[in-house]
């Protein structure tokens, strides 16, 4: 029985075929409705340790097989690791002595051959709304878990307040390992003094400059331990919304935009040549080779690369009249199987991109960017709030109404009383007074507020050079046409500006949150000459860490940079990949909604209780 937030990112790393051949003979979402399979003697609970509510779930379904007599044993594995409140929820529903706990150390499952995700949907709410700083903690467990593996970070800078917990919660943790391995080598070793001398501590290693502290210079074998990354930037997500409310332009970003895309797959659903070649679930991932070459490009330039690799394969199958020797038969066979392999790729995202096209050239769709960049530059008019009116009166999807309403307040540093008000008014009589909470979550993360002084939008704009003036098609700012996502700036300029993010404190105070650093000295003033020693030309690693989501747009930046740079490669870390839509579905409260009426759940529970006898006077009579 799995947690409904690992059933699709498990797909990435184990296949169906792998669990039957470990003896799973069926497999379900974990729900709250117990199931009731025949023939199984073991059941195994796969949960994150963050949800909690399921180990309610879990203590149902045990206690609905113990009342229908069924003899099994139960494996509760918890993601990433067990904790004191989950083993406390299986204590208080009588469960414990039932069930065998298990940790499994998944931090995170690959995306993509530079990308890592969490898949830890609603860290942003959570963190924010919430004030659950789960989240961070696990993006800190994760950070640790690499940097045990690949070395130790030399500098972690962080901006945001979730970046800075994360950066506390690394150093707590890297100062318990500390100390935990301190000692492990001050523990005395039977026989290696006499009675009643006192043990002598081992020698630790020393660098050229003296006693290293607390850290070893040397891995297993005695092998000097080299660090893999040399620089972590965690980007906390709140700095930076106006790159997930502003449109994108790139392929694999806009098929996410119309379609979505979760765990590597696309669902097309009711698109008409989907379903005629039965391909309504479509996988998109970088084993696809044509996918991995067009998903970054603008969709501008991808009509055109797509024509002529059409032209390409025809020209390949076109070259079997010409063959003449046999000599020539052998080339041509190897030609003939590369593009006959890329054939019905290359149709996929032939009708893929048509569609797409489609969807982005509707007149809707050509206002939303009119009012977009009316927004970004200040120019927006009293019409555009009379706009978003008519379109919550028409029922717009609630997602791309708030997008601009939310980029609107964003931009101005809110909205003024009377409007927002009203446009409040209009929203909950138009798509339920369930959204009341969703408007309150709104304003609590600064999305949707009251207007309070002077925007700094300007600034911002100016000090980051989010717009820049004369581009050209390979500028950074292609992934949003003609805007640079903040966040990418900011990675940027750790590099671009002399001291890094100590010479520009004057554009991070325009910013949300606090910027942080925290240089990380013991071992890496060893490691780091033998690492430039052992391969000179190798080129730095920067891991780029967003905790609350990433865009796709981003990504696609990141790239773009990391091209024009030359010298430095990104790997990024993400809780979760992000769009709009999501975004708004996590700032929900449906799960308030989606509770039974007090009155109900009592009269259930008291239906449910043992019948008490006694006599009258007794408060179990009454």
């Amino acid at each position: 029985l799995l947690d409904s937030t690992i059933v699709g990112p498990l797909d990435l790393i184990v296949s169906p075929s792998d669990l039957k051949d470990h003896g799973v003979t069926n497999w379900y979402k974990l729900s709250e409705q117990a199931v009731a399979p025949s023939d199984c003697t073991q059941m195994i609970f796969l949960i994150r340790c963050a949800r909690v509510e399921l180990v309610e779930w879990v203590a149902n379904q045990i206690l609905a097989d113990e009342a229908g007599g069924a003899d099994r044993t139960y494996v509760v594995v918890f993601v990433p690791r067990k904790t004191k409140q989950c083993m406390e929820c299986l204590n208080h529903s009588n469960v414990r002595a039932n069930v065998k706990v298990v940790e499994c150390g998944i931090h995170f499952f690959p995306t993509d051959r530079d990308i890592i995700s969490m898949e830890m949907p609603g860290v942003f709410n959570d963190f924010h709304v919430r004030d659950n700083p789960s989240g961070a903690f696990y993006t800190a467990k994760a950070l640790m878990f690499l940097q045990s593996k690949f070395g130790t970070f030399p500098t972690v800078h962080g901006i945001g307040a979730a970046a800075k917990v994360v950066i506390e919660v690394m150093s707590r943790l890297r100062r318990e390992e500390q100390l935990s391995d301190a000692a492990k080598e001050l523990k005395p070793t039977r026989g290696i003094t006499q009675p009643g001398v006192p043990p002598v501590a081992p020698l630790r290693p020393q660098s050229k400059e003296g006693l290293v502290a607390g850290q070893p210079a040397s891995g297993p074998g005695g092998a000097e331990r080299l660090a893999s990354v040399d620089e972590v930037i965690i980007v906390d997500r709140r700095v930076d919304l106006f790159s997930v409310l502003c449109s994108q332009f790139t392929y694999q970003a806009l098929i996410d935009m119309v379609f979505g895309i979760n765990n590597q797959s696309a669902d097309l659903t009711g698109v008409a040549w989907a379903k005629e070649r039965n391909k309504e679930q479509v996988r998109l991932s970088s084993e696809d080779v044509v996918y991995r070459e067009v998903r970054d490009l603008h969709i501008d330039k991808l009509g055109p690369l797509l024509q002529e690799k059409a032209q390409a394969i025809q020209k390949t199958y076109a070259e079997k009249d010409d063959i003449k020797h046999a000599s020539e038969m052998s080339e041509y066979i190897k030609k003939f199987k590369t593009a006959q392999s890329a054939h019905p790729l290359l149709e996929l995202h032939i009708n893929l991109a048509q569609s797409v096209r489609d969807a982005i050239q509707t007149d809707d769709y050509r206002q939303h960017l009119k009012f977009e960049d009316e927004i970004t530059a200040q120019t927006a008019q009293t019409s555009l709030l009379e706009c978003i009116e008519d379109w919550i009166d028409d029922l717009k999807p609630f997602h791309e109404v708030m997008r601009l309403l939310c980029l609107h307040s964003l931009v101005n540093n809110g909205i003024k009383k009377k409007d927002l008000d009203q446009t409040k008014k209009v929203i909950l009589q138009a798509y339920g007074y369930e959204h009341l909470l969703t408007l309150c979550n709104l304003e609590k993360v600064g999305l949707l507020r009251y207007q309070q002084g002077k925007s700094g939008w300007s600034s911002i704009k100016q000090k980051f050079n989010l717009f820049p003036e004369d581009t050209t098609s390979d500028d950074i700012s292609y992934a949003y046409s003609g805007y640079v996502p903040l966040s990418v700036r900011l990675v940027q300029m750790t590099k671009s500006v002399r001291g890094g993010w100590r010479g520009c404190k004057d554009a991070l105070n325009l910013l949300w949150g606090s910027a942080e650093e925290l240089k990380q000295i013991d071992e890496v003033d060893i490691a780091k000459p033998l690492a430039e020693i052992a391969s000179p030309a190798r080129p730095s690693v920067t891991l780029v860490v967003f905790v609350g989501g990433l865009t796709y747009g981003e990504m696609a930046t990141l790239r773009k940079l990391s091209e024009q740079e030359g010298g430095r490669k990104f790997l990024v870390l993400t809780t979760e990949l992000l769009n709009a839509r999501k975004l708004f579905k996590s700032l929900r409260c449906e799960e308030v909604f989606n509770q039974p009426p007090v009155q109900a759940s009592k009269a259930k529970e008291a239906a449910a209780a043992p019948a008490r006898s006694g006599f009258g006077f007794w408060p179990g009579g009454r």
